[in-house]
């Protein structure tokens, strides 16, 4: 496989590209042990070793690395493994290796997630949320449904609603019309829904709201 390009990507990392599109980054001292240069050949047992010897085993512990900091959506994993370089297979297989440990569990994560932030966030903002962490739609609903089996039948953001009223210290039976009207834009700026905000507010109103 010839080299089109040999990219300096730091003064110790590298950019290989080969005529196929792919490519893959590599230290310095493994372009000089692979002997890689621009307009050469790599022949196929060379380009298998890089492959099986060094990407994937590299591409593991990258990915073993990062969540070890913290827990991460595979979408963020592979988001992040491309941009250090690592092409769509190898990083397949990084991601499936550390799912085969259960180290990555989309399900979990929304769930976790959703757990974490109900009673902050409206439902929309956390489905935005988890969508930009490349969560599936299904996932996050079937995360939602397991939070409301939990906590009872009051949804996510009747929850969230009343929480924002105790911290607010707000009174819905005595707060002036101007205020009770900035507070109800502050929610909606939040993603929650106009009819479930009234709907809170008019219970607090009438004295079902409890502390």
């Amino acid at each position: 496989m010839r080299v089109t390009q040999l990219q300096k990507i730091t003064a110790r990392r590298y950019k290989v590209c080969l005529e196929d599109g792919t490519s893959f980054p590599l230290y310095a001292g493994e372009v000089r042990k692979y002997q890689i240069s621009q307009d050469t050949e790599i022949p196929e047992e060379i380009l298998h070793e890089i492959t099986q010897e060094v990407l994937i085993k590299r591409s593991r512990i990258r990915c073993l690395n990062l969540l070890k900091s913290m827990d991460r959506t595979e979408g963020q994993l592979r988001e992040r493994l491309s941009r250090d370089g690592y092409p769509d297979k190898i990083t397949d297989q990084a991601i499936a290796y550390a799912a085969s440990f259960h180290y990555v569990d989309d399900g979990r994560y929304a769930q976790t997630y959703v757990r974490q932030q109900a009673g902050r966030k409206s439902r929309r903002q956390i489905e935005a949320d988890l969508m930009k962490r490349g969560i599936e739609a299904e996932e996050i609903r079937r995360a939602f449904c397991v939070l409301q089996e939990e906590d009872g039948e009051e949804d996510t953001d009747t929850s969230a609603i009343r929480a924002l009223i105790r911290k607010r210290g707000i009174d819905p039976a005595r707060v002036q019309r101007e205020e009770l009207q900035k507070f109800i834009q502050y929610l909606m700026r939040k993603g929650f829904r106009y009819q479930a905000v009234r709907e809170v507010l008019g219970s607090c109103a009438e004295g079902h709201f409890e502390d």
